[in-house]
Parts: structure tokens; C-alpha cells; sequence
């Protein structure tokens, strides 16, 4: 069924199965238009100081080259979560006919990211250059209070340097929900989560926070310093615009589609015709346009404007950096975004350590937990990380050993 243009199917065994059919290959939901390049070929430290400044993340470790070369890494390193601004296409190739049948899998289904979890093995510096396989790795049925029936699709996704190195490695959690209008039921879970409205005072409150961030710089985190329970400094984000959104784009691209002007528009739909809907002016435009136009966020099913999963991720990478500081490394996220986070809404992150250790593995480490919270007192991220970092007894932190590259790439 279309409306306006805008495909609105039901989830149906057979589509779950055809996702299914996909597994070690690409999920045809998640494809590229007309420009299949990353938004950076190779990483510079220019491209680096673009993309934190654009997450709101000034940090000199990213932002400043001569700063950087005083520090451990020699130069710009590249905060986590930069990847997804990288990586050359090399995802393995499926029969074409196989293809074909298949590419229709959960077609018109409303799409949402829900989390993922990655592995880090190395920074990413000056020169690098990524190349990237995603592929579907599992296909879980879930029944969801916002859409009815839902289907959880788990993508792995490997990323690896010029010399066949792996930086980053994990997957990423995609939510297939039914598209439908918003209820008008009362009682429903999201229709009780009113547009943000602030004081003078709550603004006061925040600028203070943003006033007060902390960053630990060039102060050593040493494991011996740390303790379990020990609270992580709290940080604030928003309230969300759609500049924010603006931003985050500027820095890391379109990420998985290309949302390209003009031409390369109509070209970018003759690849992705589900990913386009008329507008109010019977115009073509991308139904990316769902964070920032309130009509067609009702028409999806979703009470307000709301953000894509990256701001999120972005978030916690910046608390996590700021927290360990230039010693140490990030080896792990896992991040779950939990309910919408609307445009106007605050996010305040805290965390807390919940283990430290000496790996025989990896050396000293410390384990965190951290969660997002709006200005409803409603939880909207919850994440949990690993950290390399320094002892005064064992010595800096060693990098972990890479695996090798995943065996579903292309030959």
C-alpha cells in the first residue's frame, strides 16, 4: 500500500524468511543510492577535527595536531565511532538471482537502529584507509509495544585497514517496525511522552553542566586509582535541534544512505525507490526527512521528530573519551538506544565502574556502565564499555591483538 508514495507493507512470514535467505550477505534494507563511497576514503586529521566538532566534541586530542603529538598516539587519533564515516564497499556478492528474490525482504517496513556493539584493535589515524563488509548475521521475530509485530535483524560489520588489519569489528541492531499513524489511545507506552518544554531555571541548569564538563586530558587514568562504583563525571546533550542533526551530517556524512541534492537525487531514487515519498508539494524527498519533518513522523507511527541512532552512539563515545582521557583505549561498546529520543529532548549521561582488573589478555582494564536519561526521567541509552588503561605496576596499555578480517567480504 503507498501513500503518497510512502510503501507501508505489513510483516509477513514470508519477508521475515526472505531476510532470513540473507544471512552472510548484505541486508537489502541497507543500501546505498547513487554514490556507493564513504563520506572519507582514507582518514585525515582534518576529516577527524570535522567530525568532533560536528558531534560537539572539542577535544584537542581530535581537534588539535600539534597537541596531539605530545601524546602517546604521536599524532590526531580518531574518537570512536568515526568508522562510520569510513569504509570502502567490500561486502560479499550474492547470486544474482538469489539476489533478486530476496531483495524485497521486509520492503516498507519502518526502520529504526537500536543499538550494536563494537570492538576497537587500533586508532584510527592520518593515512588509514578502511574497507568495510556489513551482513546480515541473525533474524529475530519480536513482538513490540510501539508497532505490534517487529522483527529484529542483527548486521555484522568488519572494518580493516590497507594492509588487511582490523580496527573495528561488531554489529549493529536494526528494528523492522510496521509504518502506521500514531494512536490516539491514551493509554498507549509513547502517547504519554509530551513535546519538551524548559524554564529559564531548567536552562540555567543545563548551561551550567555544559559549563562544568569535565575531560581528563592528558591526567593518566591508572587502574589502581580506580575503584568499583566509582561514578563517572555526569555530562549533559540538548536540548536536541534539528541543527544538532544538521551537524552530525556535516561531520560524518549520510552514513548508510546517500541523501544527495538535485540530480543526484533523482538518481539516488532510481536505486532506492522505498526511500522516497512526496512531500507537501508532490515533490520527491528522501523519507530520511522523518527526524525533521513532523508530518511524516506521524505518518510512520512516531509521536514527534526524533533522532537517528548516531547522535546516541556519538554521545557516549564523547563521555567515554572524555572520561579515559589520552592514555588510555576504548576496546568495546555496546550501546542500546531505548525509546525515541525526540528533537527538543535533554539527554544527561552518568556511568559508573563496575569492574577492575588485569586481563591475561588485554592487561589492566576497567568495565563501565552508563545510561542516558531525558528530561522525563525516562532511560534513552544504556551502554556498557571496556577500557584499556595504564598501571603504575603493569606499564601503559597494549593494544589488542586484531582477529582476522570476517569471512563474509568480498573475494
Amino acid at each position: 500500500m503507498a501513500d503518497d508514495g510512502l510503501l507501508r507493507n505489513m510483516i509477513t512470514d514470508e519477508s521475515v524468511d526472505l531476510m532470513r535467505r540473507r544471512i552472510g550477505f548484505p541486508n537489502p534494507t541497507l543500501r546505498t543510492g547513487a554514490i556507493d563511497e564513504p563520506w572519507n576514503l582514507a582518514c585525515t586529521d582534518d576529516a577527524v577535527r570535522r567530525f568532533a566538532i560536528c558531534i560537539g566534541d572539542d577535544n584537542p586530542l581530535f581537534v588539535d595536531p600539534d597537541y596531539a603529538k605530545g601524546t602517546r598516539w604521536g599524532g590526531v587519533i580518531a574518537p570512536p565511532a568515526f568508522e562510520k564515516s569510513m569504509g570502502i564497499n567490500r561486502n560479499p556478492v550474492m547470486d544474482p538471482d538469489e539476489a533478486k528474490i530476496t531483495s524485497k525482504a521486509l520492503r516498507g517496513i519502518q526502520l529504526f537502529h537500536s543499538g550494536g556493539e563494537n570492538f576497537y584493535y587500533a586508532p584510527i589515524m592520518e593515512g588509514t584507509k578502511l574497507y568495510r563488509s556489513r551482513f546480515v548475521k541473525a533474524v529475530e521475530d519480536k513482538p513490540s509495544e510501539f508497532s505490534g509485530r517487529s522483527v529484529i535483524v542483527t548486521n555484522g560489520l568488519c572494518l580493516w585497514d590497507q594492509n588487511d588489519k582490523v580496527l573495528v569489528d561488531g554489529v549493529d541492531w536494526f528494528i523492522h517496525a510496521e509504518r502506521k499513524k500514531k494512536s490516539g489511545d491514551a493509554k498507549a507506552k509513547y502517547a504519554k511522552e509530551e513535546p519538551a518544554s524548559y524554564t529559564d531555571e531548567d536552562l540555567a541548569e543545563i548551561e551550567a553542566a555544559y559549563d562544568n564538563e569535565y575531560r581528563r586530558g592528558a591526567d593518566t587514568l591508572y587502574m589502581e586509582d580506580c575503584t568499583v562504583g566509582q561514578e563517572l563525571p555526569k555530562m549533559v546533550k540538548g536540548p536536541l535541534t534539528v541543527t544538532d542533526l544538521i551537524n552530525l551530517h556535516m561531520g560524518a556524512g549520510w552514513l548508510i544512505y546517500g541523501n544527495w541534492p538535485n540530480r543526484l537525487a533523482y538518481e539516488n531514487r532510481k536505486k532506492l525507490r522505498g526511500f522516497y515519498s512526496r512531500d507537501e508539494y508532490n515533490a520527491w524527498d528522501t523519507v530520511q526527512r522523518v527526524h525533521w519533518d513532523k508530518e511524516l513522523a506521524d505518518k510512520v507511527g512516531v509521536r514527534m521528530m526524533y533522532d537517528i541512532g548516531p547522535v546516541r552512539q556519538f554521545h557516549i563515545s564523547n563521555f567515554l573519551t572524555n572520561f579515559a582521557g589520552d592514555d588510555s583505549f576504548i576496546h568495546r561498546i555496546k550501546f542500546e538506544f531505548r525509546r525515541f529520543n525526540y528533537i527538543g529532548d535533554v539527554t544527561w549521561m552518568t556511568g559508573e565502574i563496575t569492574e577492575v582488573s588485569v586481563d591475561e589478555t588485554l592487561g589492566p582494564k576497567i568495565e563501565v556502565a552508563l545510561r542516558g536519561t531525558n528530561q522525563r526521567g525516562i532511560e534513552n541509552i544504556r551502554a556498557t564499555a571496556t577500557i584499556l588503561v595504564a598501571s603504575k605496576k603493569h606499564g601503559p596499555v597494549k593494544l589488542p591483538e586484531s582477529p582476522k578480517p570476517t569471512e563474509h567480504r568480498a573475494k
